[in-house]
């Protein structure tokens, strides 16, 4: 039986916008953790589970992924792009082996290297986040209104699968030196690494619907730029509203291009992170930087025979 989004829905909005809401309270912009709206979309708002995870191994990722971000603008020096491109190597290694499809992993990491966040309130905030949504989560299975989905490791990676990985991580490196260099750091904003991540899935959607694809990230972005500098920076309602919104929208962009994709919920709430003179370029420069990512999936080229359906979902 087909269950209504709608209550998943309020209550993902609800927590974007409380998320919002404690950063401007405590003063702390390292509070909002965008990634909390991709896995709001994808443990909530999917008709099914969109990884092979579980509450346990999506807290332990989520933290070690923040632990390791927030390590490396600490402890490695270096320029911007190295220091991104080591985050980038690191994510993908641990997303390779942890046998759980589960790429907001890649955000996690690579976030706090982009903003270069040193606070440790990152760390805490995505933990308490992401331990929220799992909650909401088990709650809403024990009232049938979201369907179990019992964990089921992967495996350990094939040859295939770590040939690609190590195409993947290469294009990658090569397109944050070269975005960084021309600063337009967005073109490789963390929800699109982690998007890129899963284009390279068998029976990715970006294959089937690279247009698709392409515009439905930028209008998520568009839509978040706009509520925020509309609502938040013109007419003054708090951000917390504005982010609210930003996630229905999100969703309804989803929904009206029938493709239910996780980082581009990722990619709205990630416009109340950026400066506000950055609001005006910035669905311009996600909007370039998806479609080269989409058009280097495409190095992609053996399908398997058997994909599990959680994993056909990217």
């Amino acid at each position: 039986m087909k269950k209504s989004p709608v209550i998943p829905l309020l209550l993902s909005m609800l927590l974007v916008g409380g998320m919002v809401l404690a950063a401007d309270l405590l003063q702390e912009r390292e509070i909002i953790f965008p990634e909390i709206a991709a896995i709001a979309t994808g443990a909530l708002l999917t008709p099914k589970l969109a990884w092979r995870t579980n509450g346990l191994h999506t807290l332990l990722f989520v933290v070690l992924g923040a632990l390791l971000g927030v390590a490396v603008v600490w402890l490695m020096p270096g320029p911007l792009w190295l220091q991104m491109c080591v985050a980038f190597l690191l994510a993908q290694g641990i997303f390779l082996f942890s046998q759980t499809g589960f790429a907001p992993m890649i955000s996690a990491i690579v976030l706090p290297v982009l903003l270069q966040t040193r606070s440790w309130v990152y760390v805490l905030a995505a933990l308490i986040l992401t331990a929220l949504i799992w909650t909401v989560r088990v709650l809403f299975v024990r009232c049938g209104i979201l369907e179990d989905a019992p964990f089921e490791p992967k495996g350990l990676p094939d040859r295939t699968e770590l040939v690609n990985a190590l195409h993947r991580t290469l294009t990658g490196c090569i397109l944050i030196t070269l975005a960084v260099a021309l600063k337009l750091p967005y073109m490789v904003a963390p929800p699109l690494l982690v998007a890129y991540t899963e284009f390279w899935k068998p029976g990715a959607v970006s294959r089937r619907k690279p247009l698709q694809v392409i515009l439905l990230l930028g209008c998520c972005a568009g839509a978040g730029a706009l509520l925020r500098f509309g609502l938040t920076i013109t007419l003054g309602v708090p951000a917390c509203i504005a982010a609210s919104l930003t996630m229905l929208a999100a969703f309804a962009l989803m929904r009206g291009f029938s493709m239910m994709l996780p980082p581009a919920a990722a990619i709205s709430i990630l416009s109340f992170l950026i400066p506000a003179d950055a609001l005006w370029y910035f669905p311009l420069e996600i909007m370039a930087g998806i479609a080269v990512l989409t058009a280097l999936s495409f190095f992609y080229r053996e399908e398997k025979t058997q994909m599990p359906l959680r994993d056909a979902k990217s």
